[in-house]
């Protein structure tokens, strides 16, 4: 080839990504898309990028599964044409037919008013379901019962004709989403389970919001629990922070929340001192190591509605007879509905703890999702 001709080459290569680029820009334009509008402020595992076109509107919906980000395009109206974003799932919304994996999923769509559009729940029929719309439903055959949620009856499935399956991937039920893709059944990936804040695991209700089409409900509702959960934070703000350890014991193993979980953080914001062990979301351990950090705690959160009293405490190991929180009878379990009603009133869960541990300041309060141990 001539110099000539590679200089020409050249060119057109320049001119097609400057084009390229330049189309991309212009898309970008024309979407009006709010590119640093994101709407999540305290979830660390989800983004939600609202965009208008000539004949749409939506959102970017970016949910991390991992080390890597899935992108989803949430749209109403037209499909539009975002080539600018990589690799997109797109989703008409708002979601007529859904169904879902999880009770916390049950619990963020009660929370909006959302749950007309349930065909279908991964539920198994081991546990009682606290939202009673939900449970009529379930019963007359209204929501189907599609099999747990680590071996669905897919058969069911594929009979729902879902616009939407709501999925979360852990160790024991990847294959779901591997089995859903083969089969062409839409899904999402939930990783509001992962989140290490209060607050961050309660803003997935915009992510319900937006595929439902009650984005305005869940920012309400969102927001008045930010509210409150504030407001409780500065009343024990000043106060002395006792210490608290939150456990289960199954089997002779004890499976405590981490430094940096969910649960320790929203002791934190209740007023305490949390004393766990650092590393993932949950660490086990042995009882021994359970009684060395909890012997001088003054409240021990036993996280099971199976502990009646502190008998049950003392059967599972009479070394827990001598921490602190049994001999001063402040051993605390949780009620049966706390996993479900208590994860759509996270603030009512945190002024629970924050009344248990400042009584003074909470005079006259009655906690709902925990019961001390007699």
């Amino acid at each position: 080839m001539s110099m000539t001709l590679k200089k020409i080459a050249l060119l057109l290569i320049v001119v097609a990504l400057i084009s390229g680029c330049t189309q991309k820009q212009k898309e970008k334009n024309n979407l009006n898309i709010l590119l640093k509008h994101n709407l999540v402020k305290y979830a660390k595992n989800f983004k939600l990028i609202p965009f208008k076109a000539e004949n749409s509107r939506g959102y970017i919906l970016y949910v991390k599964n991992d080390k890597k980000w899935n992108v989803y395009i949430l749209y109403n109206g037209t499909k539009p044409n975002i080539s600018f974003v990589k690799n997109p799932i797109y989703i008409k919304i708002p979601v007529k037919r859904l169904i879902v994996m999880s009770s916390t999923h049950l619990a963020m769509l009660e929370a909006i008013n959302a749950t007309n559009c349930l065909v279908g729940f991964m539920y198994g029929g081991n546990y009682k379901i606290y939202f009673k719309d939900v449970a009529e439903k379930l019963k007359e055959g209204k929501i189907l019962n599609v099999g747990s949620p680590y071996n669905p009856d897919y058969e069911k499935i594929l009979k729902l004709h879902p616009d939407l399956v709501v999925i979360y991937v852990a160790m024991n039920n990847y294959k779901v989403a591997e089995k859903l893709k083969e089969l062409n059944v839409p899904f999402v990936i939930d990783s509001e389970w992962k989140e290490n804040t209060p607050l961050g695991r309660v803003e997935w209700v915009k992510f319900f919001g937006a595929i439902t089409g009650k984005e305005s409900i869940a920012c309400k509702y969102f927001n008045r629990i930010v509210e409150n959960i504030t407001k409780i934070k500065e009343k024990v703000k000043d106060a002395n922070r006792p210490t608290l350890v939150w456990a289960l014991i199954w089997h002779g193993r004890v499976y405590m929340p981490s430094n940096t979980s969910y649960v320790a953080n929203m002791v934190r914001d209740a007023g305490c001192t949390y004393l766990g062990f650092n590393g993932s979301a949950y660490t086990t351990t042995n009882i021994a190591n359970l009684i060395k950090i909890a012997n001088n705690a003054d409240y021990f959160i036993y996280a099971s509605y199976f502990a009646k009293n502190l008998t049950y405490i003392k059967n599972i190991d009479p070394r827990l007879t001598e921490i602190k929180a049994f001999k001063d009878g402040r051993i605390y379990n949780i009620t049966p509905d706390y996993w479900q009603l208590g994860y759509i009133h996270t603030d009512r869960v945190i002024e629970d703890l924050a009344a248990i541990t400042h009584p003074n300041l909470f005079r006259g309060y009655k906690p709902h999702y925990f019961v001390r141990l007699k």
